[in-house]
């Protein structure tokens, strides 16, 4: 039976604690073959991954890479059908508000993205944060998220400041 969402990111969580504790190993002989063995079934089920691929229509391909946990395999691999950039911008747009962030750039491992000053209706820091997690949980190969915020746009009264006065019968402003 398939691992529901909880358990398959409980999963990922032990896997990478488990990983986190090769460097505990005693001795570099122990860590070095330890390490050594996990690349090698790494290489070999993405060789494995790569080939099931290969047979698969493009749709298939997306239909499996839309599943979290194979879609982050496939990412192990190098070998995830949509570019970086689409799953950094699907990311970013189930930001609340949608609005709030826009990706304006992937070059190689960084990715640039807008803030809007008008917020996310959250702290400044915690709208950097939900963004810089959005992005590096959608596209784990990027490395460096360059946050660019825009300027908020001029202050803008709610009624103009011309419009508190009326002109009188002259011409003149009165108030």
């Amino acid at each position: 039976m398939p691992w529901n969402r909880d358990e398959a990111r409980a999963r990922v969580a032990r896997t990478e604690a488990l990983l986190a504790g090769l460097e505990e190993l005693p001795g570099p002989a122990a860590r070095e073959v330890a390490a050594d063995a996990l690349h090698a079934v790494v290489a070999l089920y993405g060789e494995c991954l790569a080939r099931v691929l290969a047979q698969v229509d493009e749709a298939t391909a997306a239909e499996l890479a839309a599943d979290e946990l194979v879609g982050h395999l496939l990412l192990v691999h190098d070998l995830h059908p949509q570019p970086a950039a689409d799953r950094v911008r699907r990311a970013l747009a189930t930001l609340r508000p949608a609005r709030a962030a826009e990706l304006t750039s992937v070059e190689g491992t960084v990715a640039r993205v807008r803030l809007d000053a008008a917020g996310c209706g959250c702290s400044a820091d915690r709208a950097r944060q939900q963004v810089r997690e959005a992005v590096t949980w959608a596209a784990p190969e990027i490395e460096h998220v360059e946050l660019e915020e825009s300027a908020p746009a001029a202050a803008q009264a709610l009624i103009p400041v011309e419009a508190l006065f009326r002109a009188g019968a002259g011409g003149e402003k009165v108030p």
